[in-house]
């Protein structure tokens, strides 16, 4: 059995809602043991020194990506396991490593030999790591009116809708390397293995893209607005007019400097990854 704390964040998604009984009973089953626990928002997250002092092997996490991202960065060349579960808002590192599947679903599956240890692949980004994807330029502006959404905070969609419908349609628009002439309202760059990235632009011209678009936040997958397909990259560069360049980093709202550029690199952390 492996030594076991389990992370719930009941500020994400629909990790709230979760059964830690059942929890702990599937993970057992699967050789985890849970020894401690840890809720955010009331608890921090663990460092390295934590886990060494209470002999951790995994720490099992109910989160959102932009928290699991942060976990990751704390445990930087840590010798043990993160076992990334279902909870979040969109769950896109739950559905890279396990497939489009549910908390409870998972679960249910979970045996001894159903999980395997290994790295996988990141983007490297100035002084930092991002798990899932990174996403610049205006368009990013929508992930305000989801939070507005999420919180059924008019006030607050009353000034975000606006912002974001403006910002998307602007002229300051994003673009790969030195390919000026095909600006995008945002691009996003995911990590696909040790050496690519994966590069879509998303493309906002009209009415109808602008629908698209928030239709897509809405949804949750942001993806599926109006893009084009870059295709695989090595290294991406990606450039703009202004300095500085709004972005969501692991769907964590944040600015970086242009240009940004882009590597793709292993985690310095093994993941638990669930295979049928």
């Amino acid at each position: 059995m492996k030594r076991t704390l389990l992370i719930t964040n009941t500020s994400s998604g629909s990790a709230s809602g979760v059964d830690e009984q059942t929890v702990v009973a599937s993970l057992r089953q699967a050789g985890l043991d849970v020894v401690e626990r840890r809720v955010l928002p009331e608890q921090d997250l663990p460092a390295r020194a934590d886990l060494d002092d209470s002999s951790i092997d995994v720490v099992a996490i109910i989160s959102g990506d932009g928290t699991i991202s942060n976990l990751h960065a704390s445990l930087a060349k840590w010798s043990g396991a993160i076992f990334v579960l279902p909870g979040g808002t969109m769950n896109l590192l739950s559905r890279r490593l396990h497939g489009d599947i549910a908390l409870m679903a998972l679960l249910e599956e979970l045996r001894t030999d159903s999980l395997v240890s290994k790295q996988i692949p990141l983007i490297a980004v100035a002084d930092q790591h991002v798990l899932t994807g990174l996403t610049v330029g205006p368009s990013t502006r929508w992930a305000e009116v989801r939070e507005g959404m999420r919180h059924a905070d008019l006030q607050s969609l009353a000034e975000t809708i606006p912002t974001a419908w403006f910002e998307t349609l602007s002229d300051e628009g994003v673009w790969v390397g030195d390919n000026r002439e095909n600006q995008f309202a945002s691009l996003f760059v995911e990590p696909v293995d040790g050496g690519h990235l994966s590069v879509i632009g998303f493309v906002a011209s009209n009415i109808g893209d602008m629908v698209g678009h928030g239709l897509a936040w809405l949804r949750k997958d942001f993806r599926d607005g109006p893009h084009v397909d870059l295709g695989i990259m090595g290294d991406v560069t990606i450039s703009s007019e202004e300095r500085a360049a709004s972005a969501l980093i692991d769907g964590e709202a944040s600015e970086l400097t242009v240009p940004i550029r882009c590597h793709a690199v292993m985690s310095e952390v093994q993941f638990l990854v669930h295979t049928q």
